[in-house]
C-alpha cells in the first residue's frame, strides 16, 4: 500500500481507497499515493476501470491545512486531478460524508459519480480566503452551469448531494454498501462501452449563456469584497471558463490561488477556520466515546430556556421544558410557536418541518420534566434542587457559579454557534463529554473553559471596555474611537454596543484608582442607553447620532487629546489579547485559538483579522508589547503585558506558534 491509499483489483476494476484518518485529507504523502495508484493501474492490463473512495466515515474532505503554512509540495492537488482526468480508463468517484475542498475537487475531475445518500459536499476556500485550487472554478460551472456553481464557491455552503439541485454534479445515488454498489456501476459503465469522460470538454452548463452572463453580473453586483478579495476572483475566474480555454482557467485559477495564499487576510481566515476545528478537541481521556443526547431537559422560564430549547428543536434533539410553576411558561411556548410560524412565512422552514420540531417538545412542572432526559440544563435560578436521578449530568446554563459543568452560549442563541463548555473545579470528564456531545449535536463551536463560571466572552468583553474607558482618560473622542474600530473592519465598535446593551452593567464595573468608568458617569445622568434613547449616542428614529451633551460631559472632567486612529485600535486589540494571555497563564483558556475563536463567534471580530491573539501577531508581538508597556496611564495592572509575550518576543514566536 502506498502511503495512505490501498489498492486491490476486483473483476476488472481497480479500487483506490484513501485511508488517511480523521477525514482521508489529502496531504502530500496521500497525493503522492493516488498518483502511484493510477499509474500502476493504467498500466495494469487486467484493469478496465478505477474507482476512487474513501475508507471510513468520509470521502476526502479536503486539504491538509497545515501544509498552507509549512509550504505546499509536488504533485499538487491540481497535478492529481489532471492525472485523475487525462487517464485512459474511466474513473469512477465514490463518493460519501462529506465532500469538501479539495475532496469535492478530486471528484469533479473523476469522470464519473456515484454517492451513498446523505452525502454533502461544500467549497468552502472562500471562508479562508483562497479560491479553489484545483480546478474547480473551471469544472463546476462547465458541469452544474454557473449560478449553482456560484453558490457553491461563494457562499461555502453544504450541498446534500441524494437530492434536488445536489443530484447535478453526480451520475448516481445509491444505499447499502458502496463499495459493492460503486464496482456493479463501474462493470455497467464498461458494458454499455462508456469510456472517460472529462469534465474539461464538457460544455453542459454554459448552454444557455445568458443565465451565465447574468448569474456572474448579479453575484458581482452584490460583492461588497475588494477587487483582490477571493470572492471577486471566484467570479473573475468563472467567468472566464466561459471564454478562454481550459487550460488557461487553469493557469489562472492557479495564479489567484497562490496570490490570495500569501494574503493577511487569507492568513488569518485560515487561521479562524483552523480554530473552529482545534476548539473541538477537547483533552478528554483516550477511547472516550460522546454520548448519545436525544432529549435535554430545559428548567426555568424565561428568554434565556426559550431560546435554548429553539435553538435545540431546530437541531431535532427533543426538550423537555419545565418550571416550578408551569404557567410561566405558557408566554415563553407561544412565543416559541411564533419563531416556528415566522420561520414558515419566511420560506425558511416548511409547515411539515415546523410541526415536526413542535413535535419534539413537552412542557410542564420542573420535576415532572425530568423524566427522559438524556441531561438537564439549568436556565434560571430557583431550579437547582430540582430531584432528578442518580447519575443526572446537570449543566449550568445562566450566568452563575459553576462547581462542575457549565454552558454558555453567546447571545442570540438562536443565531450565534458558540457555546463555552465551562468546567468547575470538580467538574468530571464524564461531564464534560456531555457538554461537548450537547453543543455538537446543537450545530455549535464548543469551546473548553476553566473556570468557576466566568466565560472567555465575558472577560474578552470586559477587557475591551476597560481599555476604551482608558481611551477616553487619555483624551480620545468615543466617536473617533467608534469610527476607528470600524474603519478596521470591526462592526461592533465599543461605544455604540454598549449603548446597545445597556448602560447599567458596565457602569459597575471595575477601575483602578485614577481611571473613570464612563459609563457610570453617563448612567449619573440619566444616559442608560438606547433603551432609554440616549447614552454614548443621542438615539432617533433614524439611529445613532453623535451628542454634544456627552461631548461637554466628558470634556469637563478630562482633558481632550486626538489619538492616531491605528493606535487606538492597536491598543483595543492588544488590551483583550494581553487578557488572552492572562487566561492562558491562569489556565483559564486551553489554547490561544480558543480565544480567537470565542472573539469571532462571540464578538463579531473580523474574520479576515483572525482574533485578537492572531492581530498582533500579524503587527508585530514587540511593536504591540511596546504600545501597551509605554501607555502612560493609571491602570498600570491592566495595561501591563503578560511575561508569557516578552517570552514570545525573545525566541521570535507569537502567540500561536507551535
Amino acid at each position: 500500500m502506498a502511503e495512505g491509499i490501498h489498492y486491490s483489483v476486483r473483476e476488472g476494476v481497480a479500487l483506490l481507497s484513501v485511508d488517511h484518518p480523521p477525514v482521508n485529507a489529502l496531504s502530500h504523502p496521500v497525493r503522492a499515493g493516488i498518483e502511484a495508484a493510477l499509474d500502476r493501474a493504467e498500466d495494469d492490463p487486467t484493469v478496465d476501470a478505477v474507482v476512487v473512495m474513501g475508507t471510513g466515515s468520509t470521502f476526502p474532505a479536503g486539504a491538509d491545512l497545515t501544509e498552507y503554512e509549512s509550504g505546499l509540495k509536488a504533485p499538487f492537488l491540481r497535478d492529481i486531478c489532471a492525472r485523475v482526468e487525462a487517464c485512459a480508463k474511466p474513473v469512477i468517484a465514490a463518493l460519501h460524508g462529506t465532500v469538501y475542498g479539495g475532496g469535492l475537487e478530486l471528484a469533479l475531475a473523476a469522470h464519473y459519480r456515484i454517492a451513498l445518500q446523505g452525502t454533502r459536499a461544500s467549497l468552502p476556500e472562500v471562508r479562508m480566503g483562497l479560491t479553489p485550487s484545483a480546478g474547480a472554478t473551471q469544472r463546476l460551472p462547465r458541469l452544474v452551469g454557473t449560478p449553482l456553481a456560484l453558490e457553491l464557491m461563494l457562499t461555502g455552503g453544504t450541498l446534500p448531494l441524494d437530492r434536488g439541485p445536489g443530484l447535478s454534479l453526480i451520475d448516481e445515488t445509491c444505499v447499502g454498501n458502496l463499495r459493492d454498489q460503486a464496482l456493479a456501476y463501474a462493470r455497467r459503465l464498461l458494458e454499455a462501452g462508456q469510456g472517460p469522460r472529462p469534465t474539461s470538454e464538457r460544455r453542459d452548463g454554459f448552454a444557455d449563456y445568458a443565465t451565465h452572463t447574468q448569474a456572474i453580473a448579479t453575484r458581482r453586483g452584490a460583492l461588497t469584497d475588494g477587487a483582490d478579495s477571493a470572492m471577486a476572483q471566484v467570479l473573475h475566474l468563472v467567468e472566464a471558463a466561459a471564454l478562454l480555454p481550459f487550460e488557461t482557467g487553469i493557469a489562472m485559477e492557479q495564479d489567484a490561488f497562490e496570490t490570495c495564499l500569501a494574503s493577511d487576510a487569507a492568513k488569518a481566515l485560515r487561521h479562524a477556520f483552523t480554530a473552529e476545528r482545534l476548539a473541538r478537541r477537547f483533552a478528554l481521556p483516550k477511547g472516550t466515546v460522546l454520548p448519545e443526547i436525544n432529549r435535554i431537559a430545559v428548567l426555568g422560564p424565561g428568554p434565556l430556556a426559550m431560546q435554548i430549547t429553539v435553538s435545540a428543536l431546530n437541531a431535532g434533539i427533543g426538550v423537555n421544558w419545565g418550571a416550578r410553576e408551569p404557567e410561566k411558561l405558557r408566554e415563553g411556548v407561544e412565543q416559541l410557536r411564533e419563531v416556528f410560524a415566522a420561520g414558515v412565512k419566511g420560506g425558511g422552514l416548511s409547515p411539515e418541518q415546523s410541526q415536526a420540531r413542535l413535535q419534539l417538545l413537552h412542557w410542564g412542572e420542573s420535576a415532572e420534566m425530568i423524566g427522559g432526559a438524556d441531561m438537564v440544563l439549568h436556565a434560571a435560578r430557583g431550579q437547582g434542587d430540582v430531584p432528578a436521578p442518580r447519575g443526572t449530568i446537570r449543566a449550568v446554563a445562566m450566568s452563575a457559579r459553576v462547581d462542575e459543568l457549565g454552558l454558555r452560549f453567546a447571545p442570540p442563541v438562536f443565531s450565534t454557534r458558540l457555546v463555552e463548555v465551562v468546567q468547575g473545579a470538580d467538574g468530571t470528564a464524564e461531564q464534560l463529554a456531555y457538554g461537548l456531545a450537547l453543543a455538537e449535536r446543537m450545530h455549535k463551536v464548543p469551546v473548553h473553559v476553566m473556570s468557576s463560571g466566568t466565560s472567555i466572552a465575558g472577560r474578552l468583553a470586559a477587557a475591551l471596555h476597560r481599555a476604551a474607558d482608558a481611551l477616553l482618560d487619555l483624551g480620545a473622542d468615543p466617536y473617533a474611537v467608534d469610527a476607528a474600530v470600524e474603519d478596521w473592519g470591526w462592526p461592533r465598535p465599543p461605544f455604540r454596543t454598549r449603548d446597545m446593551m445597556g448602560l447599567e452593567d458596565l457602569s459597575s464595573a471595575h477601575r483602578a484608582e485614577g481611571a473613570e468608568n464612563w459609563s457610570s458617569v453617563l448612567v449619573d445622568v440619566d444616559r442608560r442607553g438606547w433603551v432609554s434613547g440616549k447614552g454614548f449616542y443621542d438615539w432617533t428614529d433614524d439611529g445613532p447620532e453623535r451628542s454634544d451633551a456627552v461631548k461637554r460631559l466628558l470634556n469637563g472632567q478630562r482633558a481632550a487629546r486626538p489619538l492616531e486612529q491605528m493606535d487606538m485600535v492597536m491598543l483595543l486589540v492588544g488590551a483583550m489579547a494581553n487578557e488572552g494571555a492572562r487566561m492562558l497563564s491562569e489556565g483559564m483558556a486551553q489554547k490561544a485559538s480558543d480565544i480567537d475563536a470565542v472573539a469571532i463567534l462571540a464578538q463579531d471580530f473580523p474574520r479576515a483579522k483572525g482574533g485578537p491573539m492572531m492581530a498582533v501577531g500579524q503587527w508585530g508581538m514587540l511593536k504591540v508589547m511596546k504600545k501597551l508597556e509605554r501607555l502612560d496611564h493609571a491602570d498600570t495592572d491592566f495595561w501591563m503585558p503578560q511575561a508569557s509575550w516578552a517570552e514570545h518576543v525573545k525566541y521570535g514566536r507569537t502567540f500561536l506558534s507551535r
